[in-house]
């Protein structure tokens, strides 16, 4: 991918998550790709914007907890927690559109990371 291709691609990412902002409760990953000018040739399919919406959700995700250790005024299981409901308040239409699609088989290895990911931030034991 070129630089260009790359930059235009999360330009029309941008664009796609605001439009399931607006609309997180009826958003489709379909209706992102007709809709949002750019989406079918920056995105070959729907598995592919939903790898790179949950890409971004885990980057405002693990943001928000460095943020909350930064600061440091919780346990970690409240900074875990509260880092998940922030990043789902910024991201409203991405976490529908995951949530959408929580038992597809393409993501199961991305959710399993978060939910470690999660569970070490946390402080829960993860043998």
């Amino acid at each position: 991918m070129t630089w260009d291709a790359y930059n235009r691609r999360k330009e029309v990412l941008r664009e796609m998550l605001d439009v399931a902002d607006r609309h997180p409760s009826s958003t489709t990953l379909t209706d992102l790709l007709d809709t949002v000018d750019g989406g079918r040739e920056a995105f070959s399919d729907e598995t592919e914007l939903l790898f790179d919406i949950q890409m971004t959700w885990f980057q405002r995700l693990s943001g928000q907890l460095d943020r909350l250790v930064t600061e440091g005024a919780d346990t970690p299981d409240i900074m875990a927690i509260t880092a998940w409901v922030n990043a789902a308040g910024e991201m409203p239409g991405a976490r529908a559109l995951l949530d959408a699609h929580a038992d597809t088989s393409a993501l199961r290895k991305a959710y399993a990371k978060e939910h470690s990911f999660l569970a070490a931030s946390a402080g829960v034991p993860t043998n």
